[in-house]
């Protein structure tokens, strides 16, 4: 699904640069690129993880908290 999405995604822009410059050359460079690396970032690792989830990871991983706050305790209890 994500990789149908991101192809969508450049057909849409290779859509507009088509309106914008009526350059045949230029938008299917632009589509085949959109679709090949829509592609290449959804396809999983040996560790099971892909490009898109690995970013997702590092975006929720920023946003969690950082800051542990404790307080600290005589170890032995005295």
């Amino acid at each position: 699904m994500q990789s149908i999405a991101g192809s969508l995604f450049g057909g849409a822009v290779a859509a507009i640069i088509w309106l914008c410059s009526n350059n045949v050359a230029f938008t299917v460079v632009a589509a085949l690129t959109g679709i090949f690396g829509s592609v290449m970032m959804c396809t999983k690792d040996q560790n099971n993880q892909s490009v898109v989830d690995q970013v997702g990871n590092m975006i929720r991983f920023a946003r969690s908290q950082q800051i542990y706050p404790y307080r600290a305790l005589s170890e032995w209890g005295t």
